[in-house]
């Protein structure tokens, strides 16, 4: 009877289940299962849309400045130079300051007039971003300016006055990427000034202007 039992207890414990493969998880509650957190997705950072133009505000710029001119009433144009600065205010909007020298002769060389133009302008670009920036431009501008009388009239004694005038015009800013860009533009100027000694004689002009700005 002992051999029987023990013959039945062995086969007995050749039957039972072994343990599964898959692991512990086929005993876990199924509770556990509903609510075990997914794993966490990559934190992605947003995008900020930007432009040129928006790191462009409150932009700085200084530059030489040069073009060519002609007086109303001169013998011949002339060319001048100086120097420009540039304050981005705004998208659309920026703010110029210059200072320019030229000279323009009269009456056949027996006039010549040397003025300092210096000018303060407001810029509104019609389109603010891009390579290529068109804008309209206007201004007042103080003008320090010396006559002096030659040849045949050499009689006269030199003067020197102080003008004041308004200034309107248009132009473009081609950009060189984020530290440079050149300009050029067309202004008329309209000079309130009179001199008793120069009959029918008025100083307005018109310049065409070229400069490169570099930006801080």
């Amino acid at each position: 009877m002992v051999s029987i039992a023990l013959a039945t207890a062995f086969l007995a414990s050749l039957a039972a289940p072994g343990p599964d493969p898959a692991g512990d998880d086929v005993w876990e509650p199924s509770s556990y299962r509903l609510f075990t957190p997914a794993p966490a997705a990559p934190e992605i950072e947003p995008l900020v849309p930007g432009t040129l133009a928006d790191e462009e505000v409150g932009g700085f710029s200084i530059g030489p400045a040069g073009g060519y001119l002609r007086a109303r009433g001169s013998d011949r144009g002339t060319w001048f130079g100086g120097a420009q600065a540039r304050l981005r205010i705004l998208n659309i909007l920026a703010a110029e300051a210059s200072i320019t020298f030229h000279q323009s002769h009269y009456e056949h060389g027996d006039i010549l007039v040397t003025q300092y133009p210096v000018q303060l302008t407001a810029m509104l670009y019609i389109i603010p971003v891009g390579p290529v920036r068109p804008y309209i431009l206007g201004g007042v501008g103080w003008y320090y300016t010396r006559i002096d009388y030659r040849d045949n009239l050499s009689a006269i004694n030199d003067q020197t006055d102080h003008f004041f005038g308004v200034h309107l015009g248009a132009g473009l800013e081609l950009m060189l990427g984020k530290s440079a860009s050149i300009d050029a533009d067309f202004r008329y100027i309209f000079i309130n000034a009179s001199n008793e000694q120069v009959i029918n004689r008025d100083f307005n002009y018109w310049q065409i202007t070229f400069g490169l700005n570099f930006f801080f």
